[in-house]
Order: structure tokens, then C-alpha cells, then sequence
């Protein structure tokens, strides 16, 4: 048996892409030169590693066992390449949050992460079902997540303590009321994150069981879009408290005080079987300390 680092390659970026075309892009291949690797690690490994539908290439249980041997076997090929070729640094993450840690703690994060190494890591936010299925697909090596996963497959550790808020426009008329009871929130309209998203699972998983009915008008992917709406009085949100923190904002919001208070935990979440390299080791440290500077 006689597998080629290109012909893994191949495989990683089909698997990632799920088309013969979009992999030869990514690689800088045309597309038959992909086709045929693909068709040599085949016949090598005896068995079929996708299954074909239309124009879509599906990986299927043999594909899924050979996935995460190929993503360690080609970062180890870049450690080597970086040790001898580049100074010993490799510059190599990827990496995945959702849209209340890529708003509101990435930045300075990676502003930390550069001072202090000299590089930044690539980085994607999308909300809790999609960083998920990139981790799945190891299109990333880490994620920063708004809570834990069940999603067998993956290895979720807390990371943070985040509190979340109900959040009303500075002239809502429960603005100033101390305590908000739930029986009149239960009454209100609300502008929520998308199904899929980890503030909107938190939300039907904690406060809307204290509502008696949770009227949700609208469900918006952008927080800038979502605070908008709130400003004019559309609704209430339900958000994280690092909002506040954002000077934009301060002086049109009002944080509703309620008769309890809501606590949910960030996460750090890879890939089960995804090999730790240096570099991604050095990015979970860093992750700890930024966890430690921010609660000290």
C-alpha cells in the first residue's frame, strides 16, 4: 500500500467540501487530477470512501473512520515542515466561536494572542449547529462554544461563566421596574437569535419555562440587527451581559431585573479523535489565562 500525502489531501478537502469541483479549487488541482487521486486511494484502501449523489460526494462510515488518521497525519507533515523550514513557529489554527464570544470576547482576545506570538490564527463564527458540524467535518481545530454540546463525536470543556439578560429599550414600559415578574414578561413580545443559535437554546431551555407564553416576533441571526429592533421598543431580548460592556450601546439599553438570575457556561469543544498539536495546545492555555485575566 503505497498513500500519498497528496492523495490525503485530496480526500481532506472533498470531505470538506463535498464536491470534486470546490476541492480542485481549494487545491489549486483540476478537477480530474482530483477525481483520480481520489480513485487511487480508493483502490489502495479497498473500499469506498463516499457516497455518490448527483453532483454531491457524501462521505460515508468508511470515510468518517478514515477522517481524523488524515488530519493528524498531514499536521504532523506541517510540524515538520514548520521545524525545519520556518523557525520552529507554527502559525497553523483554525479556529470556530459563536457570535456572542466572536462579538464580544474574540477581539480582544486575539489582540492578546498577537502581542504576545506575533501571528493570529484564522478565524470563523457562525452560531452553535454550524461551528458544530465544521468541527464534524474538521474544517477547524477548536471552538469557542455557548454552552455544552451533545453531540457525541466532540470533546466539550467549560471554559467560562457568561450571565445572560433580559434586555429592554431605554423607554420600555418595564424599564423601570424592580423586580420584572415572569407572569408580565410571559405577556411581552421577544426578538431573539435564530433555532440552531446558543442564546436561543439557552432561552427555551431556562427563562421560557418561566413564561407562561413566550411570543417570539422575530428571529434574527445579527446582534446589531436584534439590539436595533429592541431600541425601538419592537421587544425584549434576552443577550448576553457582555453587551453592556460595548460602548455603542451604552445609554439605549435598560437591563430588566428579574426575580432570578441566568448563568450558562462557555465552553471549549474539539473534535474527539482530532490530534492536539503544539500550536492548538498553546491556543487552550492561552484560552485558560484569558478566562483567568477576564475573572480575576
Amino acid at each position: 500500500m503505497n498513500i500519498t500525502l497528496k492523495q490525503l489531501s485530496v480526500f481532506l478537502a472533498i470531505a470538506r467540501h463535498g464536491s470534486m469541483t470546490s476541492a480542485a479549487d481549494s487545491l489549486f488541482m483540476t478537477k480530474g487530477a482530483v477525481s483520480q487521486a481520489l480513485a487511487e486511494l480508493e483502490n489502495q484502501l479497498g473500499i469506498r470512501l463516499f457516497d455518490r449523489q448527483h453532483a454531491r460526494l457524501l462521505m460515508n462510515h468508511e470515510g468518517h473512520k478514515l477522517l481524523p488518521l488524515a488530519d493528524e497525519l498531514l499536521a504532523r507533515m506541517q510540524d515538520i515542515r514548520h521545524v525545519f523550514g520556518d523557525g520552529g513557529v507554527d502559525k497553523r489554527l483554525r479556529l470556530g466561536c459563536t457570535r456572542t464570544i466572536g462579538s464580544y470576547l474574540l477581539p480582544g482576545m486575539l489582540g492578546a494572542f498577537e502581542s504576545e506570538n506575533g501571528w493570529l490564527p484564522r478565524a470563523v463564527i457562525g452560531n452553535t449547529q454550524e461551528i458544530c458540524g465544521m468541527l464534524n467535518r474538521f474544517e477547524i481545530d477548536v471552538a469557542l462554544l455557548e454552552g455544552p454540546v451533545t453531540d457525541p463525536g466532540l470533546v466539550s470543556k467549560p471554559w467560562m461563566e457568561d450571565e445572560m439578560i433580559v434586555l429592554a429599550g431605554k423607554n420600555h414600559p418595564l424599564a423601570k421596574e424592580k423586580p420584572v415578574s415572569f407572569e408580565k414578561l410571559g405577556r411581552e413580545r421577544w426578538i431573539l437569535r435564530e433555532p440552531g443559535s446558543g442564546s436561543r437554546a439557552f432561552f427555551e431551555n431556562q427563562l421560557a419555562l418561566y413564561l407562561a407564553n413566550s411570543q417570539v416576533i422575530l428571529s434574527l441571526n445579527a446582534f446589531d440587527a436584534i439590539l436595533s429592533c429592541v431600541s425601538r421598543n419592537l421587544g425584549l431580548t434576552f443577550i448576553s451581559s457582555r453587551v453592556l460592556g460595548e460602548p455603542l450601546y451604552k445609554g439605549h439599553f435598560v437591563p430588566l431585573h428579574l426575580e432570578r438570575r441566568f448563568f450558562r457556561k462557555l465552553t471549549l469543544c474539539h473534535h474527539r479523535n482530532k490530534f492536539i498539536s503544539p500550536t492548538l495546545e498553546k491556543w487552550v492555555a492561552f484560552c485558560g489565562m484569558w478566562s483567568d485575566f477576564l475573572t480575576a
